[in-house]
């Protein structure tokens, strides 16, 4: 029996690299212009921001909005914090994390938004995340379904979404908000299919402070480590410089042994000539 669940507020957490259209996305949920949104591989986002609409049953879709990871305008430490304070502004807590990617070639730097998000967030995020595709127009124009385009995608991206249990989907942001209502109206389906399936529970702060406390430990590793490493570094330095200072006297002993020996030389062929001299005078 499939159990209803009714919400005065729906919170999702756009999330993904920079460029990949998070916030066109977040406009189109909200069916107006919102978010700063650019065509553009710069981050328009800086900070969280959110965004409300009513949708039905007298609920609530509250839409957040983040910068994009791996903007080299920002430090990732400055990324982080504003991550993290999306779930301040999403409280009690997010029901989903709408991972937004765009069509295309799948990169290193995706497979990392991944890594930073679990670190962030811990791994249970995965129970909460939904995959959306952006420029599904792209897929149209190439007359490509996008289940057609996942099957030839690389096995790392096809992983991540069995992971995420395949809660996946495409929409065209590339459109004014309110012409995309299917596309929009799939995402919420998704969104109440996860909350059905986390038996109506929400990501909590409880699971962010246990992913924050595992995260401060790795950390803490890394800088042990990152130490270690740095005495091992100083240490052969040391060596090395002993090495070349050893080296440079070696250099100087054997200069100086050479200096002794000419002179020795020049000093018996002087003696020798002199003997020669004195000799051949009683011949």
């Amino acid at each position: 029996m499939t159990v209803t669940f009714y919400f005065s507020e729906i919170r999702v957490v756009l999330v993904g690299k920079t460029g990949e259209g998070k916030s066109a996305l977040g406009n189109s949920l909200l069916k107006k212009k919102y978010f700063k949104s650019s065509v553009s591989c710069t981050s328009v986002t800086s900070t969280c921001d959110i965004g409300y609409r009513d949708i039905q049953n007298g609920e609530r879709l509250a839409v957040i909005d983040t910068p994009g990871l791996f903007d080299n305008r920002f430090s990732n430490t400055h990324t982080s914090k504003e991550l993290v304070r999306c779930v301040s502004l999403a409280c009690p807590g997010p029901h989903a994390f709408l991972f937004v990617l765009g069509i295309g070639r799948f990169t290193q730097e995706e497979l990392d938004t991944v890594d930073h998000l679990q670190k962030l967030f811990g791994d249970d995020v995965s129970r909460f995340v939904i995959i959306v595709f952006n420029h599904k127009d792209a897929l149209q124009a190439d007359g490509m379904t996008l289940k057609e385009y996942i099957k030839s995608s690389p096995p790392k991206l096809q992983s991540l979404i069995e992971k995420c249990e395949r809660r996946i989907t495409a929409i065209n942001n590339r459109v004014q908000p309110g012409s995309n209502d299917r596309d929009v109206n799939a995402i919420i389906s998704l969104v109440e299919q996860v909350i059905r399936s986390n038996g109506g529970n929400h990501y909590t702060e409880a699971m962010f402070e246990a992913a924050e406390k595992v995260f401060q430990t790795q950390l803490e590793e890394m800088r042990a480590e990152l130490y270690r490493l740095r005495l091992l570094l100083k240490e052969y330095e040391i060596e090395e410089r002993t090495k070349k200072r050893i080296a440079e006297n070696d250099g100087i002993l054997v200069t100086f042994a050479h200096g002794i020996e000419n002179t020795l030389t020049k000093t018996g062929q002087s003696l020798q000539a002199r003997w020669n001299a004195v000799t051949s005078k009683f011949v």
